[in-house]
């Protein structure tokens, strides 16, 4: 009976150390979208998204954008500019996190696109430096 006992513990032992070389590991969560090196698909022939791009954009689509905040406009409105033009966005204190920026920062913003054509706003979730 003790020799049954103890290749038992044994085996239990080794099946850790086995499972334990790599592969798939259940459990853990992903990062969330916003955090996937914004948009960025890992290939050449792909770039950054534009102000100019998102005019036509599906509603609710999630875009990042790369940019200055130039001017505040109203309530949470903005005015967002990057070398292709400039869009409104809204951001509220949430979005901003604690954090001050001024025209001359860089920031990376993100969220839902709605409106077309010149009318288009960009609903902002979240506000990073790049």
């Amino acid at each position: 009976m003790k020799p049954i006992i103890l290749a038992s513990v044994i085996m239990m032992f080794s099946l850790g150390v086995s499972a334990a070389e790599g592969g798939f590991k259940a459990g853990e969560t992903p990062p969330p979208q916003n955090k996937q090196d914004a948009g960025y698909k890992g290939s050449e022939d792909t770039g950054q998204t534009a102000i100019s791009q998102i005019r036509d954009f599906r509603q609710g689509g999630y875009v990042t954008l790369e940019g200055y905040i130039v001017e505040k406009l109203k309530g949470d409105s903005y005015k967002f500019r990057d070398n292709t033009g400039n869009v409104t966005i809204i951001a509220d204190a949430k979005a901003f996190k604690g954090k001050t920026y001024s025209a001359d920062d860089k920031v990376r913003v993100s969220g839902k696109v709605y409106g077309h054509g010149e009318q288009t706003t960009l609903k902002v979730a979240r506000i990073d430096e790049p």
